[in-house]
């Protein structure tokens, strides 16, 4: 790698991230319902193949195959004894898949899934040592940034933010899912998102999944309103999902995303890419809009 990466989150043209990950691997035929990360054991080929179509259409940064990858998420798969071993192939697949471009390679944590108190049972402690012990391992594996994603919760997101800056050297980047409401499952609007993440030390906030572009862009206006001056991270579905033959179908184009692509540089966005639902056909015609 020749430049670093707040560098490179720093320059007038956004890095285009990747696109889906879950939706590509289950057209590839992993079941539904399955965990992704049990095909970084099972089927390995596949999941560096997926990476490899993201770089060959031009994505500067991809994420590991990691979103539920803590031991904490390891163990409703019955993987936790995995944990090790899954997320080293994860960043080795990504690295194999990378091979030869200037590709970053960015580490991905996904919330825990459990319910934190006060709502839940699942201690503060519990959830800062599940994302720590994440976070520490891809960053001894040399990723070039690690990614706090589709977190819901404010307090959650915050825990992994700082979890992850104490235990690895590299920018993390963090992203909240919010609904068409423009706020997420649990409430949180994208002015506390961005003021609270932001002051956490996060090298880019934003948003991904939940909602196609043009809900996610209203998300990502707001938080440029509320603080100018932030990175900003926008990786939308490629619409919500239609349920066709018992298929989830996403109706949200190519040519809708280099759209919204092109909005999101204008709009001065560090990372743009897709979520759910996306390709690389999608990422394709992102990049020729984003120009390089």
């Amino acid at each position: 790698m020749t430049r670093s990466f707040l560098d490179a989150l720093t320059q007038p043209t956004p890095l285009l991230a990747d696109g889906a990950t879950g939706t590509m691997l289950q057209a590839a035929g992993l079941p539904v319902g399955e965990a992704p990360e049990r095909w970084l054991l099972d089927n390995p080929v596949a999941i560096r193949k997926v990476a490899a179509q993201y770089v060959a259409a031009g994505s500067d940064m991809i994420y590991t195959c990691t979103f539920g990858a803590s031991r904490v998420g390891l163990s409703r798969c019955g993987l936790e004894d995995k944990f090790e071993t899954i997320n080293r192939t994860a960043v080795e697949l990504a690295r194999e898949a990378a091979a030869g471009k200037n590709t970053f390679i960015v580490g991905s944590i996904g919330p825990t899934g459990e319910m934190l108190e006060p709502y839940g049972e699942f201690s503060l402690d519990e959830a800062r040592a599940s994302f720590a012990e994440q976070a520490a391992l891809l960053a001894q594996t040399g990723v070039d940034a690690l990614v706090c994603e589709t977190f819901t919760d404010l307090q959650e997101a915050l825990l992994a933010v700082s979890a992850s800056k104490e235990n690895a050297s590299v920018p993390v980047l963090v992203s909240m899912a919010f609904e068409l409401n423009g706020r997420t499952m649990m409430g949180v609007t994208p002015e506390d998102a961005v003021f609270r993440l932001t002051d956490a030390g996060a090298a880019a906030v934003g948003s991904n999944c939940s909602v196609g572009p043009e809900s996610l862009e209203q998300v990502i206006r707001a938080m440029k309103a509320a603080r100018p001056q932030a990175r900003l991270l926008a990786k939308p579905n490629a619409g919500l999902p239609q349920v066709v033959n018992g298929h989830a179908v996403y109706n949200v184009g190519p040519a809708a995303l280099a759209a919204f692509a092109t909005r999101m540089k204008s709009l001065g966005v560090a990372v743009v890419g897709g979520c759910c639902g996306t390709t690389p056909e999608h990422l394709r015609a992102m990049r020729r809009a984003l120009g390089g």
